[in-house]
């Protein structure tokens, strides 16, 4: 037999009064039941607001660049600086320390007031590779310097300078730059900024990037005079005004005007007088008169550093 039928066939032969009484407890315990149900969850619901309510105000550090910092720049601990914000602010990927960012190279330009996050690194494995350093479309190039051409050892990978030609000595020196913010991505053989150095790092020779045609101009300059370097703020990108090396040579564009003048042709000379005789000319005693000499030249020196020509041009 169906136990439900058998609960209700046993309610129905009760008196109505304890029928009631069993009915109302039922539900009193059903309703009991659901409220404590309703109770908890509200709890619940409260204790998770109150989690993210919490998580909502919590703080966090992150490194905010206080600077302009350009692509392929060696990132310094002057150009960040570390802020507390909310946590539900800051992106997943900031940085949380300046530490871990000086002396990484930014993968494009961050600008000032911008959080510093992962992903405006170089990874790691581009930044140990050399050629890493050279932007697209530069040449490195390197040339030798001294102490006082290279400003005592203070230039550095990622320093700005002007490179400054001098040619000729006593009054005839003269100096001009060749060229202008040229970007240092080695000293020596050290290509990684330290970070935090506080002293010079003397060296035999830089390597700087410039462009396909200045590299020329300045192969240019590097065998033709002696080279100084000017370092630049790294605030300070002005361009200054360059030359060409050739521009120092005033000798040079001689040579070219006395080339040029050899290459005219000679000037229209009087053509030499008749012979003359007793007899017109022929057979007389005294013979055929001797033509009259030719006049003389001018002679020209030219000087090529050490090396002396002379060139020989009939008068005008």
């Amino acid at each position: 037999m169906n136990p439900f039928r058998s609960l209700f066939l046993s309610l129905s032969r009760m008196p109505p009064i304890l029928m009631l009484f069993i009915i109302l407890g039922l539900a009193v315990v059903v309703t009991m039941y659901v409220m404590g149900m309703v109770n908890q969850s509200q709890e619940q619901l409260q204790r998770e607001r109150a989690l993210h309510e919490q998580e909502q105000s919590a703080k966090t550090k992150v490194v905010y660049a206080t600077k302009n910092i350009e692509e392929g720049e060696i990132i310094a601990q002057e150009a960040l600086e570390e802020r507390d914000i909310e946590q539900a602010k800051a992106p997943v990927d900031a940085f949380t320390s300046s530490n871990a960012v000086v002396g990484q190279i930014a993968a494009y330009p961050v600008p000032a007031g911008t959080i510093v996050s992962n992903h405006a690194i170089k990874p790691m494995a581009v930044q140990t590779g050399f050629d890493g350093k050279i932007k697209e479309g530069m040449r490195a190039i390197t040339f030798g310097v001294d102490t006082n051409s290279g400003v005592a050892g203070f230039i550095a990978p990622g320093s700005h300078v002007d490179v400054v030609a001098i040619t000729g000595s006593s009054e005839n020196t003269k100096a001009a730059p060749v060229m202008s913010d040229v970007e240092v991505v080695a000293v020596g053989t050290t290509y990684q900024k330290t970070a935090g150095a506080a002293g010079a790092n003397p060296a035999g020779s830089v390597t700087v990037a410039v462009t396909p045609e200045d590299a020329i101009k300045l192969v240019r300059a590097i065998s033709a005079a002696k080279l100084y370097l000017t370092l630049r703020s790294d605030k300070d990108h002005t361009p200054v005004a360059v030359v060409d090396v050739k521009d120092l040579f005033p000798k040079a564009r001689a040579l070219e005007s006395t080339e040029v003048a050899t290459t005219l042709p000679p000037p229209n000379l009087p053509p030499p007088p008749l012979p003359s005789g007793g007899d017109g000319g022929f057979g007389g005693g005294g013979g055929a008169a001797a033509p009259p000499p030719p006049p003389p030249m001018h002679e020209i020196e030219v000087w090529s550093g050490s090396k002396k020509e002379v060139l020989s041009v009939p008068q005008g």
